[in-house]
């Protein structure tokens, strides 16, 4: 109205850039986690480590692990228990390598699978 016909288109541009550019660092900051970005081979070492300390567990395989937000790690693998051992205990034992593994390791997210092995 006051005869600056340019200023509206300025300053919608101005704020485009501004909502472009905070999408960008928004972007470049997450992006790993909507990928899953894999955690340390020294995180993974000590899960196993860990896991591997309690009483009744005789190994682990398919060990998969992510992050799925800052500072938060989503851990899933199968531990094997002696074949026999009542369900009773295999949950017993699977409840205390998910509490031992979440204390030690700072991991949010534990998924236990309990496989019998041997015979």
């Amino acid at each position: 109205m006051q005869g600056y016909y340019w200023a509206d288109p300025l300053a919608s541009t101005i704020i485009a850039v501004i909502i472009l550019l905070s999408g960008i660092y928004l972007f470049r900051d997450n992006v790993h986690y909507l990928i899953g970005r894999a955690p340390s081979r020294q995180f993974i070492e000590k899960v196993v480590a860990t896991a591997r300390s309690v009483t009744g567990v005789l190994g682990i395989h398919d060990l998969k692990a992510e992050y799925v937000g800052p500072g938060v790690v989503h851990t899933g693998f199968h531990i094997e228990v002696a074949k026999g051992t009542p369900v009773e205990e295999a949950d017993r034992i699977a409840h205390e390598v998910e509490e031992k593994v979440s204390r030690e390791t700072g991991c949010q997210h534990c998924v236990i699978h309990v496989d019998p092995v041997g015979g």
